[in-house]
């Protein structure tokens, strides 16, 4: 049975493939970054510097690509169908992102 009322359907309810993903990715990025076990560790060395620079190093560039997913993944969701942009919540507009 689908759902035939006027009342819009929430964009994560909607897509919830989608907004897994953006959970596991934010869940996955913060986890890498934050557990210092992983990268806190003088050996071993990659040229003259420690693990620990190198990974930290690499690690920026790889967060803004993840969060550049992210990102995609949430225009991807879209606000629900049927809605107009006067329904839209603020901050939600289409743009530059930059609040005036």
């Amino acid at each position: 049975m689908t759902h035939t009322g006027s009342r819009p359907r929430n964009p994560v309810a909607a897509h919830p493939v989608i907004s897994a993903a953006i959970a596991i990715l934010f869940v996955v990025l913060i986890f890498f970054i934050l557990y210092a076990p992983i990268y806190s560790t003088v050996t071993p060395k990659i040229g003259s510097w420690p693990f620990f620079y190198f990974y930290l190093l690499v690690a920026m560039p790889v967060t803004s690509v993840v969060l550049w997913i992210i990102m995609q993944l949430q225009k991807r969701l879209g606000r629900p169908a049927g809605s107009s942009p006067a329904e839209q919540p603020p901050g939600a507009e289409s743009g530059s992102g930059v609040a005036a």
